[in-house]
């Protein structure tokens, strides 16, 4: 079942048939992995969200290339994304937003003591899950993400070259510099 689709490619719900049980599959648009950068990139995204352990991010559970198609099987999450929550509730409130920006803040640390700068946190990348009678928030995408430190810290943005959503861009990476890092990794509008 399509569980959503974006610019690179989609999401499915799955069966791990080894397992037996349910995963989501991120896939890449076949048209897209056929470029060297896209599937290192979307190679560098299963290694940054797997490599950051952590509650508060999406648990990577395999990678790999069936045909000419690259995917990424992890988690399924079952509840909605702040953007979602949002559009369909209207303002949150204090307690609410201090949990929700508590956990994405926990999840941001996580990943900038591992040297992974997300590049594209907003609302829609940050999915609410309800576990008995608690919710927490978990941050989703690393796809545009730039691994400063380890195996896979790889440059694969050209300079003055835009990757995120614009709306959340922080000044450094609208102007499309290189040095982008955790002081400059995003904002909220």
């Amino acid at each position: 079942e399509r569980l959503g689709e974006g610019s690179m490619g989609s999401v499915w719900r799955a069966e791990h048939l080894t397992l037996g049980s349910e995963v989501a599959v991120k896939l890449l648009d076949e048209s897209i992995a056929r470029h060297s950068v896209a599937l290192a990139r979307f190679l560098r995204e299963a290694r940054s969200a797997a490599s950051l352990k952590s509650i508060h991010v999406v648990q990577i559970h395999d990678f790999g290339v069936v045909g000419e198609i690259p995917y990424i099987a992890m988690e399924l999450l079952r509840g909605e994304t702040l953007g979602t929550r949002i559009r369909r509730q209207g303002k949150l409130g204090p307690a609410e937003t201090a949990l929700i920006l508590t956990h994405v803040a926990r999840a941001v640390a996580k990943a900038h003591d591992a040297g992974v700068v997300h590049r594209d946190l907003k609302p829609d990348n940050i999915y609410i899950v309800r576990e008995d009678d608690e919710e927490f928030a978990k941050v989703l995408d690393f796809g545009v993400a730039k691994a400063g430190e380890g195996a896979f810290a790889a440059t694969l943005t050209s300079a003055g070259k835009l990757l995120g959503t614009p709306a959340y861009m922080s000044a450094e990476q609208a102007a499309g510099s290189r040095s982008t890092d955790e002081r400059t990794c995003g904002q909220w509008p």
